[in-house]
């Protein structure tokens, strides 16, 4: 088959699959899971043998009727492809000579889940093949936010960057409390992606075990995390009542020393007083041995001791 009859057929095989494809329903063989932007291969073989020519090989990969990626005239053929896919797909043309059709789509995106197929046509025959493509994405470490309140503890347990949407679970011990909690799912109107958030309110905080599970299925993630609620209502009884014992020694203790600072001062002022009462009986008794003499010298007056 020249190169006009391949695009000729390949214009004929777009329409058929466009006129078809809500008629009839193609069941997936396989099921392939790419990782958000990372590389995704389509696997797709085809028989060969010595008189297969690359020339007259057609290779039409489409998600629906949408073109992903086409081949013929020994030479990739884009003009009709799907602008989502734009310098995303290549082939292995090295490869192509021993069978090798599949397709390699890059910086995988949640939007390209969907149905795929792989048409094969060359000289020796033709076949389709098709599966399904599941995107997921790991979701991160949960972050733990917990609010104390009067009447109780609010916890808040979140995730992001995870597709797709993921089950989440609370034990609290061997009890399922899931149907205590509210969760709430946020998607990302760029990336796709799901942000999760699920919280749960406790009135009375005692001691306690809780667990939290995310499972995302097409991944066999599961995060569990463990958390220890602890009641400190009786930790502060315990300092209250020893802080209040400590006080209850310390009292005695404060009225000694101050009755001890009474008494000291009394005797000081006790002491101090007598020495005064002392000193001045000396000087009167030292007054009495030594009388003041008087005498008038020329009209003037002096005192001798």
């Amino acid at each position: 088959m020249d190169c006009m009859n391949l695009k000729v057929f390949f214009m004929s095989l777009l329409l058929f699959e466009a006129s078809c494809f809500t008629e009839v329903e193609i069941v997936p063989r396989e099921t392939v899971t790419g990782f958000y932007s990372e590389a995704l291969i389509l696997p797709c073989t085809f028989p060969v043998d010595s008189s297969w020519d690359l020339r007259s090989t057609l290779i039409l990969w489409q998600r629906g009727i949408d073109v992903v990626h086409s081949f013929y005239c020994s030479q990739d053929q884009l003009d009709r492809q799907n602008r989502h896919y734009v310098n995303r797909t290549s082939l292995f043309g090295q490869e192509m000579a021993g069978g090798n059709a599949s397709l390699k789509l890059d910086r995988v995106t949640v939007y390209d889940a969907g149905m795929y197929t792989c048409s094969v046509n060359t000289n020796t025959g033709s076949q389709k093949k098709s599966f399904a493509v599941k995107i997921a994405a790991f979701y991160s470490e949960p972050r733990l936010q917990f609010s104390m309140l009067t009447d109780g503890v609010n916890l808040l347990m979140t995730s992001d960057g995870g597709y797709p949407s993921p089950t989440l679970q609370w034990l609290r011990g061997n009890s399922d409390i899931t149907n205590q909690t509210q969760t709430r799912l946020m998607q990302d109107t760029q990336t796709g992606l799901y942000v999760v958030s699920s919280f749960i309110h406790f009135t009375e905080v005692t001691n306690s075990s809780l667990t939290f599970i995310l499972h995302n299925k097409p991944l066999g993630q599961d995060i569990r995390r463990d958390i220890q609620l602890y009641s400190g209502k009786s930790e502060m009884h315990e300092e209250s009542s020893y802080r209040y014992h400590e006080w209850f020694i310390l009292i005695p203790v404060f009225l000694l020393l101050l009755l001890l600072l009474i008494i000291m001062s009394v005797l000081f002022v006790f002491i101090t007083r007598r020495r005064r009462r002392e000193q001045t009986k000396l000087n009167a008794f030292t007054e009495m041995r030594h009388p003041s003499k008087v005498q008038i010298l020329n009209g003037k007056s002096s005192m001798c001791l």
